[in-house]
């Protein structure tokens, strides 16, 4: 075991962001008195659909936190996730149908933004310039340039941001993590990636709108189309390529977080991406990549493959079978971890038993993702999931669309933040976008 073979990290945005981070903001009513321990962060919720709902839930048994205001653009769903904070927590948030006017309450001082993808950046653009602390759902950007505005938002004005990977409030993750960073496994030589696939289908058929739904509202930057029963559902936000990258990015923001978790040495890069996909048929309204099969390379040092789980029983190592779902394997010369959401295996079962492990790599953790979210607001503490990170797993998603779409092999440029080649590739960094919403 090699407890000194790590180095020292060096963001992924290298030079470009790293002139250093804004002091921490804290919002006036956790000044002076109001420090104290049983003072209350007073949440805003925007987006409550399935996900959001899920959310919610859990933030209102959060101690020291009050759920005080609820918005989306579907009235059934804030009238629902209202009632859900008013049995909580005996109170009866304020709700509202747009997100601007939500921001505008200077009683709020945290938001958790669960909209749909192509919503994420935008309003967490608008959270992040009212100075309010921000827990953003994953996946990240729409696009590239919407990561990097974002990364600039939050330095810029040093709010606390957490993205919402919550297996890192998993302590066997943690454990796994920390024996990768201290050298249980010898030098790092290969990560596999697995996430769950894609799917076609999609109504295309327009309906009405339903009652009290702002659809306009709901479609925000993305284009103006008609309303199908399939279009405002869960799997139209995930599969239909005007809202989300699809599941290449939707899913494999979890498992391409543990590996960026673990990739934690000097990157010096280009990053060089080549793969394959697959699409549905073009009359299907959801049309986003279903299946993908990419070879990614860290500048030689660390060669990464990752696929849609139907081709995961491509990866190399007998590990496979005792890890369901998605999932993340570090491969090193004396050993590998496989770590997965709540369960992990490893070359050695020995060392998944030890409470911690030697060597001094540790690694922010809250044993409970969404609590912790909020002790980091009172504390002006380090976030378990920091923008950095963030932006690092969801560009390796949008990398390996790009590699898919183009045919040919993609050069990334790390530090300078562009794609060194097909240099035409950088003109897809962004995408025109339909509305008055924030970019930059």
């Amino acid at each position: 075991m090699n407890t000194n073979a790590s180095t020292t990290r060096r963001r992924f945005l290298g030079g470009i962001l790293a002139a250093g981070v804004a002091p921490q903001v804290i919002p006036s009513r956790l000044l002076a008195a109001e420090t104290a321990p049983s003072n209350q962060v007073q949440l805003g919720h925007i987006g409550v659909g399935g996900r959001g709902t899920a959310i919610l839930k859990n933030f209102v048994s959060a101690k020291g936190a009050r759920s005080i205001a609820v918005c989306d653009s579907y009235r059934a769903r804030r009238e629902a996730a209202g009632g859900i904070v008013k049995a909580a927590q005996a109170h009866e948030p304020k709700l509202y149908n747009h997100f601007r006017e939500l921001l505008a309450d200077e009683s709020v001082d945290a938001v958790v933004v669960a909209t749909p993808d192509h919503w994420h950046v935008p309003i967490a653009l608008e959270v992040v310039a009212a100075g309010k602390d921000l827990y953003l759902e994953k996946p990240l950007g729409y696009t590239l340039d919407q990561n990097l505005a974002l990364t600039k938002a939050v330095r810029e004005k040093g709010i606390i941001f957490q993205y919402g990977t919550q297996q890192r409030s998993q302590e066997i993750t943690r454990r796994g993590i920390e024996l990768v960073l201290n050298g249980y496994i010898g030098e790092l030589k290969e990560v596999h990636v697995w996430a769950p696939r894609g799917n076609g289908g999609g109504s295309t058929a327009e309906i009405p709108v339903p009652d009290g739904l702002d659809y306009d509202l709901y479609l925000g930057p993305a284009p103006l189309t008609p309303c199908t029963k399939d279009r405002i559902t869960m799997q139209g936000s995930w599969f239909c390529r005007d809202y989300a990258l699809g599941f290449i990015a939707g899913w494999g923001a979890h498992p391409l977080d543990f590996a960026v978790w673990g990739l934690d040495y000097d990157q010096q890069g280009p990053v060089k991406l080549k793969g394959s996909g697959k699409f549905p048929p073009p009359t299907d309204l959801f049309n986003a990549c279903t299946n993908w099969d990419v070879e990614i390379d860290f500048g030689g040092k660390v060669a990464m493959r990752f696929v849609s789980d139907d081709l995961k029983q491509k990866l190399a190592g007998g590990y496979l079978d005792k890890i369901p779902g998605d999932g993340t394997t570090f491969i090193g010369s004396e050993g590998w971890v496989s770590l997965s959401r709540g369960s992990a295996s490893a070359s050695n079962p020995e060392w998944l038993r030890l409470r911690q492990c030697e060597g001094d790599r540790r690694v922010v953790y809250r044993p409970n993702y969404y609590h912790g979210f909020v002790d980091t607001v009172r504390e002006r503490a380090p976030s378990a999931g920091p923008i950095d990170d963030a932006v690092r797993s969801d560009a390796l998603s949008h990398l390996s669309l790009m590699a898919i779409e183009s045919g040919g092999e993609v050069v990334w440029d790390p530090n300078g933040y562009r794609i060194v080649s097909p240099e035409a590739l950088n003109a897809k960094m962004g995408t025109e976008i339909r509305g008055d919403w924030r970019q930059s």
